[in-house]
């Protein structure tokens, strides 16, 4: 059975999010985590852990919390599917410190959660926290989804890779499975700066053919265009349901996001994103 941990803030986007979650696991059996973490002003930050927590304004959030994700059983899909459990978790904390936590306690096989933003001249832009998760929790993979998204399957998946590195088949194990699960085409993208790739390129791109082998796969390159703008143009002239990273040294998801002015993967706004860690 797996386990999916969705993060709240009981905004439409993160509810948004929760829908999308339920429908994607909808024939599958699964525990679904819905976690809302929350401040107390002036609360002292040592009892954080601590069971014995008798602050009145403590415990007026704390009911506050579990009371909204009782109203979002109620309200939405996990409480009318068989196939899903689903738990409440209120904690007082920070979000990264919190998920952290639950990912080693409960087994997290992936974190499911809304982006959302401040709208610039380019879209809308990934909130902090998706990003944060995104570069830091590196136990599995973290999906973000856009305000606009609803699930429809997935068939087609891009993947964007700079042939720099070599993937282990289980390193990527996350994009097999649903391309397995959904019937999804994979379109693998490579953005250089030269047309020609190396010997080490090539080994690279053959490695991934072969772990792509028995799902429906192409390959495509642009050159001379910054990396956010090819999978942008690219994934916007297609009928893509879904765009897959690894977050790792000399991967797209390190070269997009080590620039403070690209930390918003703002091209990203109507597509759904998953990243994976290595």
């Amino acid at each position: 059975m797996k386990q999916i941990l969705l993060p709240t803030d009981f905004s439409e986007n993160s509810l948004r999010a929760i829908r999308y979650a339920t429908a994607m696991f909808r024939d599958e059996k699964c525990t679904l985590h819905l976690l809302h973490v929350f401040e107390v002003p002036y609360y002292p930050i040592i009892l954080m852990s601590t069971d014995r927590l008798h602050d009145p304004a403590y415990e007026i959030a704390l009911e506050r919390s579990r009371n909204a994700l009782r109203d979002i059983i109620l309200r939405m899909e996990p409480a009318k599917n068989s196939n899903h459990h689903v738990e409440i978790i209120s904690r007082k904390d920070t979000l990264l410190h919190a998920v952290k936590l639950l990912v080693k306690e409960r087994n997290i096989d992936m974190i499911i959660m809304g982006s959302k933003g401040a709208r610039n001249a380019r879209g809308i832009n990934y909130g902090s926290n998706a990003v944060t998760l995104m570069e830091k929790i590196s136990s599995c993979p973290v999906m973000a989804i856009p305000r606009k998204a609803r699930f429809r399957g997935f068939n087609e998946i891009v993947f964007p890779s700079s042939f720099e590195i070599a993937y282990e088949k289980k390193e990527i194990n996350p994009l097999l499975e649903l391309a397995g699960k959904f019937g999804a085409s994979i379109r693998v993208i490579h953005i250089g700066d030269q047309e020609e790739l190396t010997q080490t390129q090539k080994k690279n791109r053959k490695l991934l053919e072969d772990h792509f082998g028995g799902l429906n796969c192409t390959f495509h390159s642009l050159s001379n265009i910054p990396p956010t703008a090819g999978i942008s143009c690219f994934a916007e002239s297609r009928d893509t349901d879904l765009i897959a990273l690894v977050n790792r040294k000399h991967s797209f998801f390190y070269r997009i996001t080590e620039k403070p002015v690209i930390k918003g993967i703002s091209f990203y706004s109507r597509l759904p994103v998953m990243v994976m860690h290595i």
